[in-house]
């Protein structure tokens, strides 16, 4: 019998609108982004999956892009939904630290919120984000998985910078009393007296990692440095390059990590567009109107400012996807956990935004009733 499966939510918090549509939907007619009304209807979807027993929630976003998404502080509403919950684990997915390399310019493709936030926003520091990891992990008791990134795509000098990054983390982490970093990008002198720390987290020697995979350069060097990886299907930005492409990407990965001597069995996290209904006719329904607002979406992106810069789009979600009946996205997740040998699933239930509220809810319910327990 096969090994079970593990399966998330992921949200990026996502907005609501007087009316119930969104900017970029035909019918919306002006309405003004309703804060507090978002925050009640997105904790209905973090009570719901607590109570019915799921193994994670993956929470991503980015600074300015309320439109879509209204969490620029992952590792804050993390800490609030470990207060809120009792046994799911609760994932980063991504926090994206700020990085600027000297000299650095930013990519073309990069979306107006990105340029404004590379250009104004102070620089993380391995430091500040190691402390506050520390927190969500202790206020969770240890339910918390970092997963992080800094979009390192056709770079591999930012690859190894967000790599340094991580390793003054770890050594933070894991040392009594730190006894300095000398590196590339990161030189910190040894704490000067023996009081000197930093909050430590629950998880010992530090929470898990995870690491989605933006390039298919990476996939060696997560494999070799032993770090879990994430990767998406369908529209996913982590998918540009195909879904036959992206099975070699992770038979390199395997190959990697198991050459360099780590523990385990290498897995991969896929991420992928999500939409269950009870009936064929139903779920087709609701696949048509959520491909005709992704599309609108999508080609409005620079506009909107709210979707991940290079990624594949609808014509890649209408390939891969996890739209249909309850026996279809059974038979469908089979197929991804024999391609990628992936022992969990984030579901995206809510992909551009564009899902109505009551329809999220359905597809966690059918999720729940009819998916999870062929896995478990």
């Amino acid at each position: 019998m096969a090994a079970t499966m593990d399966f998330g939510l992921f949200d990026t918090w996502n907005a609501v609108y007087a009316g119930g549509t969104m900017p970029w939907d035909p019918e919306f007619e002006g309405g003004e982004m309703l804060e507090s009304e978002a925050y009640v209807k997105n904790f209905e979807q973090v009570d719901f999956i607590e109570s019915a027993g799921w193994d994670y929630i993956w929470l991503g976003g980015g600074h300015f892009s309320t439109q879509a998404s209204m969490d620029p502080q992952v590792l804050m509403l993390a800490a609030v939904i470990a207060a809120r919950t009792k046994n799911i684990r609760i994932g980063s997915s991504i926090h994206r630290p700020l990085m600027k390399l000297t000299g650095e310019e930013l990519s073309e493709r990069a979306l107006p919120h990105e340029r404004y936030a590379f250009d104004n926003l102070m620089l993380d520091d391995p430091f500040q984000t190691a402390e506050q990891v520390s927190i969500v992990d202790q206020v969770s008791q240890g339910r918390f998985i970092y997963g992080a990134g800094a979009r390192s795509r056709g770079s591999d000098d930012r690859r190894d910078y967000f790599f340094e990054f991580l390793e003054v983390m770890k050594q933070l982490w894991t040392e009594d009393h730190f006894s300095g970093f000398e590196g590339k990008y990161y030189n910190y002198p040894a704490f000067y007296e023996n009081y000197l720390s930093i909050p430590k987290p629950y998880q010992k020697p530090y929470p898990e990692m995870l690491l989605p995979v933006d390039s298919q350069e990476s996939f060696v060097p997560m494999g070799t440095m032993g770090y879990k990886i994430a990767i998406g299907a369908g529209s996913s930005t982590h998918n540009i390059r195909g879904t036959a492409i992206l099975r070699e990407d992770v038979k390199s990965y395997r190959k990697a990590w198991k050459d360099a001597g780590h523990a385990g069995e290498p897995t991969t996290v896929v991420r992928i567009p999500t939409l269950v209904a009870d009936t064929k006719a139903e779920a087709d329904r609701r696949t048509e109107d959520l491909m005709n607002l992704a599309r609108i979406y999508y080609a409005g992106r620079v506009a909107i400012g709210s979707t991940d810069a290079g990624s594949a789009g609808p014509d890649a979600t209408k390939e891969v996807n996890l739209f249909g009946t309850p026996e279809e996205v059974v038979e469908k997740i089979h197929m991804l956990r024999e391609a990628f040998n992936t022992d969990e699933i984030m579901f995206e239930c809510n992909w551009t935004s564009s899902v109505p509220r009551e329809v999220v809810m359905d597809t966690l319910r059918c999720i729940t009733d009819k998916v999870i327990p062929a896995f478990k």
